[in-house]
This record gives structure tokens, C-alpha cells and sequence, in this order.
């Protein structure tokens, strides 16, 4: 596993540079991240290169077996080139243009920029392609970030206009895919549209209070600026691989914080990366970001280009909280348990100026080794004995469907936005299968679905008629489909579908949609469980009442909706369609998976997983090799049904497993 830091050594002094690359090599780490935010030393006037401050700290840090990920510093466009160039300033949804001073103050589709983009990134190719202690190139950084992805100038808007022609070819068809009649909104050409006012942009801020607009546009638009988005990355990835045979990525941020549809956007990359800061202080790991990373790019493992290290301020200037001890470590094995190729820590040293002056970082300001760094040392050791398993693969039969479509949909026109977030409900979903002990991936709506003997479908919202179609044969052909509210209900224009819900799917499933609302706190309703044993809960969420051939699981038990079927099972071909018309709590969510899973002869992890600890499961020729994690303070006992052995110790265990608080154990099952 490639482990280490980001490192920053423009902003150092001789004497504290030396000071850093000693302790660097010494920490036992094997890869540094550099240069994403140095273009005006990298280029300190126009056409005028300097690369050889870049190259002796590469040159010094890989002769002492520690490789590095160069990056582009396009995120950042230097003074003189503002300067030079205003109209390259990005244009907000609220028609404030970005000055100099901050980040990614730049328009990706203003073709200046992009000229000054690939001179910058052939220079740095030229300078250093070649450079054998060189691992990679990361693009640009984290693009899209803090309200940077949906440009409005005036390039952009023409743009936008060309984007919509081409898509539609005449505007009649717009009008209809949109239904532009409502509220008189038809278009008589491409030239009179112009960009939403309104966003999803994180941090981003609505101009116009309790303005609506057409839902067609608004997806339109999303779709528009994440391709634009990724038309600029591949401009930079063109011309890295025409100078070097190395990794080319560029650093993503969460599932969809950013917009960016990131299963088009790494098509054309090497490896899926991204930045993750989850709390080691008090919270467990998700492993629902590296199940959806493994689904980007199935066939070669991912990287982490930014990790948490703890402590510090933040950006804006509040603060993190410490890693607990041993929690460094237990997050560098959970991040290879999942799939990660490489886990590099934000950052080495604490910046003394700047935005993010005082900020979290291996060494605080002083650059004295302290806990934090003893860690990473310790850490970097044991990767080293873990190295063999990264021969292991991950193989699981559930996979989540994950559309980017849906997501942008469910933000655009919420469905109540009080309750119901699409990412985080699928995340709910994963850690409660996790809990129940069943190990699962993300995919996309475009992968093979077929190596899944399940596929849970979680408000499958927009759905084209080809996906329909893909859902039936997957069915039909002996897949089991778990389907929850608010599946198939919009087209691909964001329109809403005016045959029945499920759209398309009625007979695949069994059932028809015949009424819906949203479930507040004042209007829950019970109804009455039954995949095995029978038990009251409340509905939660969304309500749907179906009608139709298909078995009843779940049936309401008062009010109006007394005697309704909610939650169904129907036979379609060789498969098996679920229908879940409300969202339930944890613990019927976890019996109704126990229930269907124990139909499909997938088999449950050996082990009853207490609260705050977390399974995952490697393939080593062969052989299950588990990794279980406790994410608690305090230690505890994992039941296993089997007889286990420790893969580092060789220790056995009959019954029960320790798991020291933030700790980690790794198991395969006893051959004694």
C-alpha cells in the first residue's frame, strides 16, 4: 500500500525544508502528494518554467524509497495570469464574479484558461514525466470544490445554448421533453435559454428566494457543467500521458458533493481517487465511499489522496478533533481491508499562514514528532507486513445501485427534504447489511449487473425506458431486485412518467402505486411485518399503498390505509421482485434483508457483529480472510461461529474474538 502525506515544500525556508525531509525519511512512509497549489513557482511569469526546487525535493525523498504524486496546480491560476486575463474568472450562479485571492477562482470552459491550463501541465510533464521516483499525476484539485462547478459567464452560457442544440436538435423537442407550457416557458430558440439561477452546489447561495424553475433545465444544466468539468480534466490527462507512462488521476470529493458524475469522469483516468476526512475520535469509518469507489473502476484499486489526520483548524477556521491513539492505524488497514491502493494523509506540517493556517496535519506548526507522527511511523511498518494481502480480492453477491441522475433529481425537486437525503439513505442501507453481516458494492445503473445475484434499487427516481427494460431482464433472468419507494417515477428529462408507478415495472414487481404521500412527524402509521414472524412497526419517511398480484410483506394496520399493501414479493421469470413502498426502522429494515437474503443461499460473515464494530471479508486463494474493526473506545468480544486464528499472530480463538478499543483484528478460519 503506497502510504504517506501531502507535503508543501514551496512554502518552506532551507533550514525547515531539511528539517522536514529528515523527518520524512524517517518516518518509514513510502509516498508524498505534491505541487497542486504552486503554479506561480512552478511559472512565476508567462512561458518562464522553473521546476528545479520540485525536482531536488523528488529526486532527495525517492532516494530514500519514497515515490511522489505530482499534480497540476491549475486550481490555483497565478496573479499575473488574472491579471493578464480577467475574463477567465469564474461567474457564479448569482452573477458575482470570483477575484484573485482564494481558489479555484477560474472558468474550466473559457478557452484562455484552458490554453494556460495544458502549457502549465505539458511544462510539468516535460520537467518531470520521465522522473522514475515519480508514481503519478493527480489533475488540478478536488474540481468543483466550494462552489466552483457551475460557471455562468458568458462562455459558458453559449455554451450551454450549443449543448442544449445538440442534445435536442430542435427546439420543439425541448419544449416537449421539458413541458415548457407550464407556466408559458416555451422557448421559440436554443439562444434564449439561459442557465438556472438556482443550484445544488454546496456552499453555494440561491439569488433569487422561492424562484422555481423547470426541472428539465435544472438537470440539464447539472449535466452540462459535470461534463464541461470533465472535458478540462481530459485536456491535462492528454497531454500527462503524451510525456509519461505514469498514473493519471485527479482527487474526487465524496459520492456527489461536488457534481461531478464521476463514473464519465474517471473513464478516461487510471485510478479512481479521492479525499476523504471521516472523525477518529468518536465515529466509525464508513465503508460505504470505498464500496462506491471499488464500483468507479472495478478493475484496479483506488487511491485515498487526501486522509484525516486529526486535530487542527479547519478552513473556515473551526477545528478538528484529535484521532484517538491507535485510530491513524486502524483507519490505514480498514481503508486496504476495502480496497485502497494508497492512503495519504492531509498533511505533514501545519501551514503558519494562509487559509488553511493552523490546519490539521501530522506535525503541528513547531514540526516536533509527537503521537501523531509515532503513529504513522508504526503504521507504515505494518502495511509493510500486510503486503501480501493485497494479493486478496473483494467479492461480494449484493451490489447498490448508485445514479447520479436520481441523486441531482432528488436535490433539485426534494421529496421531503426533512427526512429523506438518496446518498445518505443508501448509506443506511450498506452499514445495515454490514451490521447483519453481509458484505455489499456500489455500482453503477450502466455496470454488469449480472454478477449480482442481488441488486438493491434504493428510489430508483429517473428511469429511462432502457432501464426499465435492463431491470425487467435482470429479473427475469433470475436476479432478486430490491426496489424501495420512489422507483421509476420521472424519465430522463426529469418529466414525470404518466403511466403508473413503478413506470414500466408494474408487472415485473406485481404491484401499482395507487397513493402517496410523505411521512412526518404527526402522520406515522403502523403496519404489521411479515417475512417469518410478525411484529407492529411505524412507517417512516415515505408512504406508498400498492395494489396487485403480488404478495403481501408488510400490510398498514390502521387509519384510512388499514388492510394496504405496503411492502410486496412477486415471482417475475426466473427472479424475484421486492417492493418497499415505506422506509422502516433498523431493526425491520435488518429482519425484512435477513428474510429475503436467506432465500437467495447467500451466506452471513461466521460471526454475531456487536454495535461499533465492522466486518469486512478478502478472498486469498481461496481462503476468507476477515477484517473486523472496533470503532468504540472500549474493548470488545466478537462472537465467532467458528474457530478462527489471528493472521499476524497465529493466535487461535474458539468463540470469541478480542477487539481492543480502536483496534482491529484480522482472522481466517482455523484449519485445526
Amino acid at each position: 500500500m503506497y502510504y504517506g502525506v501531502s507535503y508543501y515544500p514551496e512554502h518552506k525556508e532551507p533550514e525547515a525544508l531539511r528539517h522536514d525531509l529528515l523527518l520524512l525519511k524517517e518516518s518509514g512512509i513510502n509516498t508524498v502528494r505534491m505541487g497542486e497549489f504552486a503554479w506561480c513557482r512552478m511559472e512565476p511569469q508567462r512561458g518562464e518554467y522553473c521546476f528545479d526546487w520540485l525536482e531536488d525535493v523528488v529526486n532527495e525523498l525517492g532516494r530514500a524509497g519514497i515515490r511522489t504524486v505530482l499534480c497540476t496546480p491549475t486550481a490555483c491560476p497565478p496573479a499575473w495570469l488574472v491579471s493578464a486575463h480577467p475574463e477567465i474568472l469564474y461567474v457564479d450562479n448569482r452573477g458575482v464574479t470570483r477575484p484573485f485571492g482564494g481558489r479555484r477562482h477560474y472558468c474550466y470552459n473559457n478557452e484562455t484558461y484552458r490554453r494556460f491550463s495544458a502549457g502549465i501541465a505539458e511544462a510539468l510533464a516535460r520537467a518531470l514525466g520521465g522522473n522514475p521516483f515519480v508514481l503519478g499525476f493527480q489533475i488540478d484539485n478536488e474540481p468543483a470544490q466550494e462552489g466552483t462547478g457551475r460557471c455562468h459567464c458568458p462562455v459558458c452560457v453559449r455554451k450551454f445554448q450549443g449543448w442544449l442544440e445538440e442534445k435536442y436538435q430542435t427546439i420543439e423537442a425541448l419544449n416537449r421533453h421539458w413541458g415548457t407550457i407550464f407556466w408559458s416557458m416555451e422557448y421559440d430558440s436554443f439562444s434564449q435559454i439561459q442557465p438556472p439561477v438556482n443550484t445544488i452546489e454546496v456552499h453555494a447561495e440561491q439569488s433569487i428566494p422561492a424562484y422555481y424553475e423547470n426541472p428539465g433545465l435544472r438537470l440539464s444544466y447539472e449535466r452540462f457543467c459535470s461534463e464541461s468539468q470533465i472535458e478540462y480534466q481530459n485536456i491535462q490527462a492528454e497531454i500527462l500521458r503524451r510525456y509519461s507512462s505514469h498514473t493519471v488521476t485527479t482527487n474526487a470529493t465524496g459520492l456527489a458533493a461536488n457534481s461531478i458524475q464521476y463514473y464519465q469522469g474517471f473513464r478516461t483516468l487510471d485510478r479512481y481517487a479521492f479525499d476523504f476526512y471521516p472523525d477518529l475520535r468518536s465515529g466509525e469509518i464508513s465503508a460505504f465511499p470505498y464500496a462506491f469507489a471499488r464500483g468507479i473502476k472495478p478493475d484496479r484499486a483506488f487511491w485515498i489522496l487526501e486522509f484525516t489526520s486529526g486535530g487542527g483548524h479547519k478552513l473556515n477556521g473551526g477545528g478538528r478533533k484529535q484521532s484517538s491513539p491507535g485510530a491513524l492505524k486502524q483507519a490505514a488497514v480498514h481503508a486496504l481491508a476495502h480496497g485502497a491502493e494508497m492512503l495519504l494523509h492531509f498533511q505533514f506540517r501545519s501551514f503558519p499562514f494562509g487559509a488553511e493556517q493552523l490546519n490539521y496535519a501530522i506535525l503541528d506548526a513547531d514540526g516536533l514528532p509527537r503521537r501523531r507522527y509515532y503513529e504513522m511511523q508504526e503504521t507504515a511498518g505494518l502495511l509493510e507486513q500486510l503486503k501480501p494481502l493485497e494479493k486478496s480480492e473483494i467479492v461480494n453477491s449484493i451490489a447498490f445501485c448508485f445514479d447520479y441522475d436520481t441523486c441531482w433529481a432528488l436535490k433539485i425537486k426534494p421529496v421531503n427534504e426533512q427526512n429523506f437525503d438518496y446518498i445518505k439513505y443508501q448509506s443506511r442501507l450498506f452499514r445495515l447489511l454490514g451490521s447483519r453481516g453481509y458484505g455489499a458494492d456500489v455500482i453503477s445503473p450502466e455496470a454488469d449487473w449480472e454478477r449480482y445475484p442481488v441488486l438493491i434499487l434504493t428510489s430508483g427516481f429517473l428511469m429511462s425506458r432502457s432501464r426499465q427494460k435492463k431491470v425487467r431482464e435482470y429479473v427475469e433472468r433470475g436476479g432478486i431486485v430490491v426496489a424501495t419507494f420512489l422507483t421509476s417515477v420521472k424519465d430522463e428529462h426529469n418529466t414525470g412518467y404518466t403511466d403508473s408507478l413503478p413506470a414500466g415495472l408494474t408487472d415485473v414487481f406485481g404491484v401499482t402505486v395507487s397513493e402517496v404521500e410523505p411521512v412526518y412527524a404527526d402522520n406515522h402509521t403502523r403496519l404489521k411485518l411479515e417475512p417469518g414472524k410478525m411484529y407492529v412497526v411505524e412507517d417512516n419517511v415515505w408512504s406508498e399503498l400498492l395494489s396487485g398480484p403480488a404478495r403481501p410483506l408488510g400490510t398498514y394496520v390502521e387509519d384510512y390505509k388499514q388492510g394496504s399493501m405496503v411492502i410486496s414479493s412477486h415471482t417475475y421469470g426466473k427472479g424475484k421482485a421486492y417492493y418497499v413502498g415505506t422506509d422502516l426502522p433498523d431493526r425491520a429494515w435488518g429482519e425484512l434483508l435477513d428474510y429475503i437474503l436467506s432465500t437467495s443461499g447467500i451466506q452471513a460473515y461466521p460471526f454475531l457483529i456487536p454495535e461499533g464494530v465492522w466486518v469486512c471479508c478478502r478472498i486469498l486463494q481461496g481462503r476468507e480472510i476477515y477484517f473486523l474493526f472496533q470503532f468504540d473506545r472500549k474493548e470488545v468480544m466478537v462472537p465467532a461461529k467458528c474457530p478462527v486464528e489471528d493472521y499476524l499472530t497465529g493466535e487461535r480463538y474458539e468463540t470469541h474474538i478480542p477487539l481492543a478499543g480502536n483496534g482491529f483484528c484480522i482472522v481466517r478460519k482455523s484449519h485445526r
